[in-house]
């Protein structure tokens, strides 16, 4: 069973509409960061990404059971692995120890 995203926010965790993100860097990653926190502010976008999420991910899933990835997370990662062309490897890193993609996580 998967959510969209945690909506109790945490201690020590900045709202992903709050996260500052670097308006002139040479790298690829702020634009994909920056367009991914839009979706996260626009109710109309953000309604549509999850519904087609939804449709893709949870298709034959059953609504009970453990608890996975949240939507959200999957969005993000795959967003940041497609648009850096980056192996897993690379996302893992990423993921664990990226300042700002860990703020764009949640």
């Amino acid at each position: 069973m998967r959510k969209r995203f945690e909506q109790q926010r945490k201690l020590g965790v900045i709202s992903i509409s709050e996260v500052k993100l670097p308006l002139k860097s040479g790298d690829e990653l702020p634009p994909i960061l920056r367009a991914l926190q839009y979706i996260y502010i626009t109710p109309e976008l953000n309604e549509e990404v999850f519904k087609i999420l939804e449709e893709k991910v949870l298709k034959g899933e059953k609504k009970t059971g453990r608890y996975g990835m949240e939507l959200w997370h999957i969005l993000v990662l795959s967003a940041v692995r497609l648009g850096l062309e980056a192996d897993y490897d690379r996302l893992d890193d990423f993921s664990n120890y990226h300042k700002l993609i860990r703020q764009i996580l949640g």
